[in-house]
């Protein structure tokens, strides 16, 4: 009965070795897609969200463009601002961890300030370009997590809605 079942086994194994394996097909495609959320709390009741989605095409392996959209919400104290984004970018890859990239932005949104007099509200709209150059890290694989700083050539001290010349990136993206 031991050899038998010994031989039985044997065959099994032999049929399973023997059997033509065909290579798993890799059907991802060039396609990205991913963002950053954001979220901050601070005083004088200072509350803020940001959303940022993007989608990106892989041209070439060293070279990636999309298309980004965000908006940001923030409040404190007597004030409250809604601000919207879009634009293209450009990223490449000189070696597949650290990233350069290029950034157009168009925002456009409002700020309303509130005054605690007769409930006095004052509001106003305005509209700045933004051109974002720099880079950073991320992690290889389907799933990547990217993280770098950027600088606005086109910034100008006195008249832009940005604090800073200088913005940190941070987000996640998926290979569709």
């Amino acid at each position: 009965m031991k050899k038998i079942l010994f031989l039985f086994t044997l065959s099994i194994s032999i049929s399973v070795i023997c059997q033509e394996q065909t290579p798993i097909k890799n059907v991802s495609s060039n396609w990205r897609v991913g963002g950053g959320l954001g979220l901050g709390f601070g005083n004088n009741s200072y509350f803020a969200f940001a959303i940022s989605p993007f989608a990106g095409y892989e041209i070439l392996p060293q070279l990636e463009t999309g298309v980004t959209a965000g908006y940001q919400y923030s409040k404190w104290s007597d004030s409250r601002q809604n601000l919207f984004n879009v634009g293209p970018y450009v990223n490449y890859y000189p070696i597949p961890a650290i990233f350069l990239r290029s950034h157009y932005e168009f925002y456009t949104g409002t700020n309303k300030y509130e005054y605690g007099f007769n409930d006095e509200s004052y509001s106003y709209n305005f509209n700045e370009s933004a051109l974002w150059l720099g880079g950073g890290y991320r992690s290889t694989g389907r799933i990547q997590f990217f993280a770098g700083m950027m600088y606005n050539v086109l910034y100008k001290k006195e008249t832009s809605l940005f604090s800073s010349g200088f913005r940190p990136i941070v987000g996640v993206s998926v290979g569709l």
